[in-house]
């Protein structure tokens, strides 16, 4: 009997397997494709096992079964559901590692546990070589149930350096699935500030691929050491096969996306968090699908400071803190609402290795909430709040220079005004409200004596 199953033989769950049997642990794999099945079983050995039919993936498996479910999110999850009921036993476990919106895993977790059968929504981050060597997986929903699968996730995962394996219980329902949908929105926001950086770097530093590629090469051993500062370096430097240029100047400039970012900016508004970072990468990513295209090609003809490239990097620094931060405020703010327990440093601990937005600063961000600190934003933390005050000039600099340039930075932009907004006693937001009383008694606060108020606003005659 195996010890562990797996529902989707794409590449996802072909790799999931073979980490699972490299790991020491036997493992059914069953895909409703025959092919994938065929193409899974080239690699059959005592702890790895092919199966043809639902009846003989299932019986294949010992009890209390252990299944993950690696396939396409939205609806082929709920069949896939529906036909593996009649099939299992009341503690058996159900693993959904697509990505499934937060929504579906909540109203699954109940389902399941109506049948007597665990569910774990699980957020899994680290693509087709991360499912291979180690990936980020973020699992949720019924705890005693992960600690029958924590042994074998525990192998799977992704080591960080201190060699923890990046995998704990994240809390009940889907917030597994949540964690993952804002480590999601994270990685639009990052990336994106990184875009937005190589097009200052290429236009007003007059940088070419090969010098950037080393700029972003000596970033990931100093200020911004992360994974993405490392593939930025591998994109701008690789040749082209089809041309004498570089890969890059031939990539059409339209980003695509999944939703997930969406997801994230949905439950947002919805809870209200102020993550402007990542609104303006999900809309960056709609602006490159709808821009005409009109316009000139921007040459900048004026002086290029000296420290713009050390400017550069500390203003990419401070901004990947805030799309973090910005990430970590909407859980709290999720947490709240939605009355879960989060580990926020096994969070940050989780993302430290195998997932694309893996980086050093997850280090500081796990200790700022280190000991059950609840912070409400992370910049209250005292190695945030110094970043912020060492780096914020810098980035300053930048957008004053870009703007004289004309080049569009809106997550950068919006790094800077969410850190002079946060923390900011005096927002004009008293204008808004009594505008608001005004035109529809919709009363207001007094910051001098409780109650709720409003004026009898007049005009002179």
């Amino acid at each position: 009997m195996q010890q562990f199953g797996i529902i989707g033989l794409s590449v996802m769950g072909k790799n999931l397997a073979l980490n699972v049997r490299n790991s020491g642990f036997s493992v059914s794999g069953f895909s409703i494709d025959k092919k994938e099945v065929d193409a899974f079983a080239e690699y059959q050995d005592d702890k790895l096992k092919p199966t043809y039919s639902w009846e003989e993936f299932v019986n294949s498996l010992e009890k209390p079964r252990k299944i993950l479910i690696q396939i396409m999110a939205g609806n082929p999850v709920d069949e896939t559901l529906h036909k593996l009921l009649p099939l299992l036993d009341k503690g058996d476990i159900l693993l959904d590692g697509g990505n499934s919106n937060f929504h579906d895993t909540n109203r699954r977790f109940h389902e399941m546990e109506e049948h007597g059968i665990h569910f774990i929504g699980m957020g899994v981050s680290g693509g087709e070589e991360g499912a291979l060597n180690g990936p980020a997986l973020m699992p949720g929903g019924d705890e005693e149930a992960y600690k029958e699968v924590a042994p074998i996730l525990e192998a799977i995962a992704a080591k960080n350096d201190d060699g923890h394996p990046c995998v704990s219980f994240i809390g009940p329902e889907g917030s597994g699935h949540y964690v993952k949908m804002v480590h999601n929105g994270i990685e639009y926001g990052i990336m994106q500030e990184f875009s937005e950086v190589y097009d200052i770097l290429r236009k007003v530093a007059g940088k070419t691929n090969d010098e950037m590629s080393e700029i972003f090469a000596d970033w990931n051993q100093g200020l911004v050491q992360a994974y993405l500062s490392e593939i930025t370096s591998e994109v701008l430097k690789q040749e082209d096969d089809l041309t004498p240029d570089h890969v890059i100047d031939h990539i059409l400039n339209v980003a695509s996306y999944k939703g997930t970012g969406n997801w994230m900016l949905e439950d947002g508004v919805h809870l209200g968090v102020p993550i402007s970072v990542i609104a303006e990468a999900v809309i960056s990513r709609f602006m490159s699908k709808a821009t005409t295209r009109e316009g000139k090609e921007i040459k900048w003809e004026g002086e290029v400071p000296e420290d713009l490239i050390d400017n550069l990097g500390k203003a990419l620094q401070l901004s990947q803190a805030v799309a973090y931060a910005q990430g970590f405020q909407q859980l709290k703010m999720a947490a709240d609402a939605y009355n879960w327990e989060l580990r926020y440093p096994a969070i940050a601990q989780s993302w430290e290795a195998g997932c694309i937005i893996r980086s050093s600063m997850l280090k500081d961000i796990e200790k700022a909430f280190a000991e059950g600190r609840q912070l409400d934003n992370m910049f209250q933390d005292p190695y945030f709040k110094d970043l912020m005050e060492k780096n914020l000039p810098a980035l300053r600099k930048v957008l004053e220079l870009a703007t004289k340039a004309g080049i569009p930075t809106p997550t950068l932009s919006a790094s800077l005004n969410y850190l002079e907004s946060i923390f900011n006693p005096s927002l004009p937001a008293n204008l808004i409200q009594g505008q608001r009383d005004y035109f529809g008694a919709h009363t207001y606060f007094r910051n001098d004596r409780d109650g709720v108020y409003h004026t009898e606003w007049y005009e002179e005659k």
